[in-house]
């Protein structure tokens, strides 16, 4: 004989501010010649690189992540009039509250912002699951302890637990957020992270 059951589900959720924000810039430029294009675009991005190290100090890792150079008549809809041109896209590293800055020094050199992330540490991230998990569980427990106390029963073991995860380890504010000009607020929202669990557990006579 199959012994009774009830089942309980349960959210638990977790957040914090992001530890750390990457802003992705693009640089763009034009020329006679794919070295011309390429040249061009190298002095933009160095300029780039030089007011962010004078004037944003806690940017501390400006990565180059693209670089490519196309020939204008083979583009549908081509950026430039020039025969080829060039586009450098940079990843650059900050602390979340200077996002916004960078995205300001970037535009005043002429890049463009197409995407701001912000993130957390993967400890972090994996401490927050954990966290959200047990709450999850444990309000399950205690809707499954209301609902057997009702029929005058009590919860035994576990017999069964589904899970799933609602994961925001990483946000973004797109282009169509900063559309508002260099100084739009890039302040992030917390990141939450969400754990929802179906447990069912054995049901036995108080």
């Amino acid at each position: 004989m199959s012994r009774r059951t009830i089942t309980a589900d349960a959210t638990g959720r977790r957040s914090v501010p992001p530890e750390r924000a990457t802003v992705e810039l693009k640089v763009t430029g034009d020329g006679d010649s794919p070295t011309a294009a390429r040249r061009t675009v190298a002095d933009r991005a160095a300029t780039l690189r030089a007011s962010l190290t004078d004037e944003v100090p806690s940017a501390d890792r400006v990565a180059t992540v693209e670089l490519r150079v196309s020939d204008s008549s083979k583009a549908f809809d081509p950026a430039t009039d020039a025969p080829y041109f060039a586009v450098e896209r940079l990843h650059v590293d900050c602390a979340p509250e200077t996002a916004s800055e960078v995205a300001v020094v970037a535009t005043e050199s002429g890049a463009t912002v197409p995407d701001v992330q912000f993130r957390l540490d993967e400890t972090v991230h994996r401490r927050l699951q954990d966290e959200a998990l047990a709450d999850a569980m444990a309000r399950a427990r205690a809707k499954a302890d209301r609902l057997a106390a009702a029929e005058e029963l009590s919860v035994g073991r576990v017999r069964e637990v589904t899970t799933e995860t609602s994961d925001d380890a990483m946000s973004d504010i797109v282009e169509e957020a900063l559309a508002n000009g260099p100084e739009t607020d890039l302040s992030p929202e917390p990141i939450a992270v969400s754990e929802t669990v179906e447990v069912v557990y054995e049901l036995a006579d108080d």
